[in-house]
């Protein structure tokens, strides 16, 4: 095989796996599996009183992929935004009121944006 041959099809593996990656997918919030769901949560909530984030992180990830059907991009951006909320507001050490709020908010400000870009409805 030439290199040229090579460097195509290496091309085109690239280009398939971004497309697989970023290809938008019908993500619905309303088809899940319960005791999964309950699972993930018991996990998760274990992972953020532990402060393990990255377990959190990949937690997030495995939800809104294997529960919520959101492809592997938005995936990631969801679970990141949600880690990063987590980890500004430990659990020992929540600000009140109106700061605790726009914490929140800023923190999760990319999981919005990625539901409005589906358009989906919680």
């Amino acid at each position: 095989m030439s290199c040229r041959m090579i460097c195509l099809a290496l091309a085109l593996i690239l280009v398939a796996i971004g497309a697989y990656v970023s290809w938008p997918r019908k993500a619905d919030l309303r088809a899940f599996d319960p005791p999964e769901i309950a699972r993930l949560e018991t996990v998760m909530w274990r992972d953020y009183y532990d402060k393990r984030y990255p377990a959190l992180f990949y937690h997030l990830y495995e939800l809104s992929r294997t529960q919520f059907g959101f492809s592997p991009l938005d995936s990631f951006r969801i679970a990141l935004a949600a880690a990063r909320a987590a980890k500004a507001l430990p659990a020992d050490a929540l600000p009140r009121g109106r700061q605790r709020r726009a914490a929140r908010a800023r923190d999760l400000l990319p999981f919005a944006r990625v539901r409005h870009a589906r358009r989906l409805q919680c």
